[in-house]
């Protein structure tokens, strides 16, 4: 981890594990450690998950990584393995935005990573992978901009509805895709939600049971 510069929190992430199976190694709470995840930890270490379990007596194990393709640091839930150079790894919330739900746990939401050309992210969107959230949309609300099954981009650091925009985010019921922006005539703040096709009802939720996600930047579609 020190010769790689990566914190508990990287080397995690980077290995596709939760954030407490490192630490708990580390702090010697893991008594058996093994399988899949430790392979996927010692791939980011470049070395071998034997090399965790028996290291050479009275030696600390650091050699140098393998000649082989290593992500950022900050590309979370990211193995070598699955990786393709040119391309960065954005961690996929495998809940549709449309759905309901009583709560937005994004740890317990991540599922496989989305792959886009680092290039794009980088450059054009100016952001980090870990600055990103790909989700898919359900349901007719935003039709005809945004359909049932597309796929959108979400840039987390854009949480601000000073500028009404398409966000996705936590409404207190479920996460949804919308027109989000403030309720400016009500008395409290409120968070006004509207969609795109116009069968759908606009509707106000009070600030403090909001929780936005972030500011759609992209979007894909099957043909």
């Amino acid at each position: 981890m020190t010769l790689l510069g990566l914190t508990q929190k990287a080397l995690s992430r980077s290995a596709g594990v939760g954030d407490t199976y490192v630490r708990d190694i580390l702090k010697g709470k893991s008594r058996n450690p093994g399988g899949e995840k430790l392979e996927r930890v010692a791939s980011i270490l470049g070395c071998t998950a034997r090399d965790l379990l028996f290291p050479a007596r009275g030696q600390t194990v650091a050699r140098e990584p393998r000649a082989t393709y290593i992500a950022p640091p900050d590309q979370p839930e990211i193995t070598v393995d699955i990786n393709p150079p040119g391309y960065v790894a954005v961690p996929y919330i495998s809940l549709r935005a449309g759905m309901g739900g009583c709560g937005y746990v994004e740890d317990q939401l991540l599922g496989r990573p989305k792959f886009f050309e680092e290039e794009f992210v980088r450059g054009a969107l100016r952001a980090s992978p870990s600055d990103l959230r790909v989700i898919e949309v359900e349901g007719q609300s935003m039709e005809p901009m945004l359909q049932n099954g597309d796929m959108v981009l979400v840039d987390t650091r854009k949480t601000s509805i000073i500028e009404p925009g398409i966000f996705v985010l936590f409404d207190g019921d479920g996460v949804v895709c919308k027109w989000v922006e403030r309720a400016h005539e009500a008395t409290e703040p409120m968070v006004r939600i509207k969609s795109e096709n116009p069968r759908f009802t606009p509707y106000d939720v009070p600030a403090d049971q909001v929780q936005i996600i972030g500011r759609v930047v992209w979007f894909a579609r099957r043909l």
